[in-house]
């Protein structure tokens, strides 16, 4: 499949294939950032695939825990981080996470396009070689204790970053018409509404269990603004990596379902 780059026009009418209502009770459950997930039409109006869509998915949003305690000097536990987070998503049974079709067999997060960058250059992720450790350690054990991973299948054929808003979610795979007939695409989908969503209430869970510890006259806002700068950070190392030249489109929803298209940009 040759990948196709969208038009304004293009995403219009795929997010109007594409898009689904948030399921309030999965509403802080996520999915990577990638655009091979699956779009099968018995999930069509039903949130199945969760629409909170982040690079790395849950891996991805421990990386970005320990990147924000190091980039602006909070002393971390790593281990009542990683507690924190599986009580905001309800439990290690509903940790999500995936692997390729291509990588190598028993290999947690092996295909994960924003790991994989993440132990190329750590660095760059503002990560320690003990952290990215940890991170693989504790979802090598999740894998072998029997949760349910998704094997993602086939090339990257994205052809446009979506930055959705509001309280609805977009399969990354569709349609859109072309001047040889409708073809099949695929989209980078990143969820800032419900990313926000989920930082508020994981800022709060953090502060709970004392799994991070602030500076004098830091408070609980100060650390929600720093995982969200810090998550900017990611989200654009990683898709400099993956998504360069594309185009950046935001798409931005109405409670009805309604929703405007804006071009915003290139990676």
């Amino acid at each position: 499949m040759n990948k196709i780059i969208l038009t304004k026009q293009q995403v219009y009418g795929f997010v109007e294939e594409s898009k689904y209502k948030v399921n309030p009770k999965s509403k802080f459950q996520s999915r990577c950032i990638d655009g091979r997930y699956p779009t099968s039409p018995r999930l069509r109006g039903v949130s199945n695939l969760p629409a909170l869509a982040i690079p790395g998915a849950d891996a991805g949003e421990l990386a970005l825990i320990f990147a924000t305690a190091n980039s602006y000097g909070f002393e971390v536990d790593m281990k009542k981080v990683w507690d924190s987070l599986i009580e905001l998503v309800g439990g290690e049974v509903h940790l999500q996470f995936h692997t390729d079709s291509h990588a190598e067999s028993g290999v947690a997060l092996a295909g994960c396009g924003h790991i994989k960058q993440i132990n190329i250059d750590s660095k760059a992720y503002d990560l320690t070689d003990e952290q990215v450790q940890f991170i693989k350690d504790q979802f090598l054990r999740v894998k072998k204790s029997g949760v349910f991973e998704i094997e993602l299948h086939g090339d990257h054929q994205e052809g446009a970053v979506l930055m959705i808003s509001g309280n609805w979610g977009v399969f990354p795979q569709g349609s859109v018409k072309t001047d040889l007939g409708n073809r099949n695409v695929q989209v980078f989908v990143y969820h800032q509404s419900l990313v926000d969503d989920r930082h508020r209430a994981l800022t709060k869970q953090l502060m709970k269990n004392k799994a991070i510890q602030l500076p004098d006259k830091c408070d609980e806002e100060h650390l929600f603004h720093a995982l969200c700068e810090v998550g900017e950070n990611h989200l654009l190392e990683t898709s400099k990596r993956l998504a360069k030249g594309l185009p950046i489109f935001s798409v931005v929803f109405a409670e009805n379902g309604e929703y405007k298209v804006e071009e915003i940009g290139e990676v």
